[in-house]
């Protein structure tokens, strides 16, 4: 990522590492400067994962002119991080990648390289939508990749389209998850309030709580006993409290970033998740895990696993009226949210591998094998 030091999108790739190096593998990794690592970066580090930080360069306005005019001179030939990666001569490139254009530069370099690649995809939009040109080379890029990931089959069948082409290389992995496999809390204790958890990253152009504060400024949803929980921190924080201010909305609270997830279920009775566009959300995982059900959009793989009148309910779309419509469909049922709860768990512990990172290093070492036969 280069938004953020850390991110859900991060722990596929870092947990991986780990687990080859257990396995005697060498592993190194190219990782975004901050001025503060990470500590789970630094965990790399400290247990033999060679790292290279890309630091950015500072060019000034006669430099960054002439690279403009050089684009293809400095098209991966002139970048520190890929002349790092040349002296590698890894047997298997992985590009970890937050969207499905943040990898292509160096997708390319590997491609032109002969370095054999695989890619992962943590999300996909309908709203970037690639042109012909850069659909083209997305393509080229995609059709190099000795495996290409995907955190959903939604995703997948959507650059599917956006491309025009079946990706014969691809298939959907899973993110690990924290509450895997552990005894799901106890359902929260009786009282007047029904309490629901907005868990995500305050980012209203992803994950849409002004959605959800929309619908709760309505009368009906004033006048019911609910409180709902936001937990995360973002870049949107104060425009969200700006909006809640102005909506008067009493019952909604900000608690910020939590790491303890079961401490969060040991307090809310719902997940509830407005989001724009997903990969496959962590959140939604954890919460079916933790036995909880959930309120979430039909985007991304959220109807993969949340199955609407079983183990949640599910919007058509992110729009106010239809959150609003399964808002109040969920609070009909709000009776039944318990049972739905533990559907909601016998559906992880079914679909979900017991080792999704094992299972991730088994198709890495067979394409770097493969590479080799």
């Amino acid at each position: 990522m280069g938004s953020d030091p850390w991110g859900g999108s991060e722990d596929l790739w870092s947990q991986a590492a780990l687990r080859l190096r257990e396995e005697s593998h060498e592993v190194s990794a190219s990782v975004a400067w901050w001025p503060q690592l990470h500590p789970k970066v630094l965990e790399l580090q400290k247990r033999e994962v060679h790292l290279f930080v890309r630091k950015p360069v500072q060019y000034n306005l006669p430099a960054r002119i002439w690279r403009k005019i050089n684009r293809q001179i400095f098209a991966g030939g002139g970048k520190k991080e890929f002349d790092w990666l040349r002296r590698q001569k890894p047997d298997l490139v992985f590009i970890s990648q937050g969207g499905t254009m943040d990898g292509l530069e160096w997708m390319n370099f590997c491609a032109r390289e002969k370095l054999p690649f695989a890619a992962v995809v943590h999300c996909n939009t309908e709203s970037l939508w690639p042109h012909d040109d850069l659909g083209a080379e997305m393509l080229n890029a995609y059709r190099a990749a000795k495996k290409v990931f995907f955190v959903s089959r939604h995703n997948l069948k959507l650059l599917e389209l956006q491309l025009g082409e079946k990706l014969s290389n691809a298939s959907v992995v899973w993110n690990p998850c924290k509450v895997a496999n552990i005894k799901p809390p106890a359902w929260p204790k009786e009282s007047h309030l029904w309490r629901m958890a907005c868990v995500a990253r305050l980012d209203l152009a992803a994950k849409g709580q002004d959605l959800l504060f929309q619908v709760l400024g309505q009368r009906q949803w004033r006048e019911r006993p609910i409180e709902v929980n936001l937990y995360g921190a973002g870049k949107c924080e104060r425009t969200l409290k700006k909006l809640a201010a102005g909506l008067q909305l009493q019952n909604v609270h900000f608690r910020d970033h939590v790491s303890d997830v079961k401490a969060i279920w040991e307090e809310n009775h719902l997940l509830v998740l407005p989001s724009r566009y997903e990969g496959l959300p962590l959140v939604l995982v954890e919460a079916m895990w933790c036995a909880r059900p959930s309120l979430v959009t039909d985007i991304g793989g959220n109807a993969e696993l949340c199955v609407d009148g079983e183990t949640g309910f599910v919007a058509a779309a992110p729009t106010v009226n239809l959150f609003d419509q399964a808002l109040e469909r969920a609070w009909n049922h709000r009776h039944e949210w318990q049972k739905m709860g533990n559907a909601a768990r016998a559906r992880v512990e079914q679909l979900i591998p017991k080792d999704p990172i094992g299972d991730f290093c088994r198709q890495l070492t067979e394409s770097a094998k493969h590479n080799h036969a």
